[in-house]
């Protein structure tokens, strides 16, 4: 899952463990870790929030049901489809087949790099890296870099402020010092 440790594995119970089980092993880690009795231990409130949450998803049938199911189908997956939803394609970014409602980053549409998105601006990509990190544009974090929404990235270009023009010289100015032959 996305880069959390999995709820089974807090309350170290296997995913086959029955609601008995995983209660029984909620109790004991809840005593173990509580902050009141704890109280000079560092991180123990922490803990016991990560413990306390997956009793809540796990101790539910019905968000258990749903835990289970985006762990061995993907975040993505619709209800009844089979397999995985999401894949790689060419060792480049991640695609996922559902781009509804499910997720808001691809409710736009698929990612851009900061590239695709220089490009879709006219801009320079070192303009948009800059946005990235003054907060102005935001972005996701890719092994290979910057993602974007196209949605972003045009709000971002239609309310950034351009640079004026070089000033064009005057309509008399032009053939200011030349002659012209007749």
């Amino acid at each position: 899952m996305s880069g959390r440790q999995d709820h089974y594995a807090i309350l170290g119970v296997p995913r086959t463990a029955t609601r008995a089980q995983i209660r029984a092993a909620f109790r004991r880690l809840a005593r173990q870790h509580h902050p009141d009795s704890n109280a000079t231990v560092p991180d123990t409130d922490r803990q016991f929030r990560r413990i306390a949450r997956a009793w809540e998803v796990l101790g539910d049938p019905t968000r258990r049901r749903a835990y289970d199911e985006r762990a061995t189908r993907g975040r993505f997956a619709a209800p009844g489809v089979a397999g995985p939803q999401s894949f790689a394609v060419d060792h480049g970014p991640v695609y996922h087949m559902d781009l509804g409602h499910h997720s808001d980053f691809y409710q736009a549409g698929d990612p851009m790099t900061v590239r695709e998105g220089a490009e879709l601006t006219g801009r320079a990509a070192a303009s948009l890296r800059r946005a990235i990190r003054e907060g102005r544009l935001s972005a996701s974090r890719d092994k290979s870099g910057y993602l974007l929404r196209r949605r972003d990235v045009e709000r971002w270009d239609r309310t950034r402020a351009r640079r004026p023009a070089a000033p064009s010289p005057p309509d008399g100015a032009a053939g200011a010092g030349t002659t012209e032959a007749t």
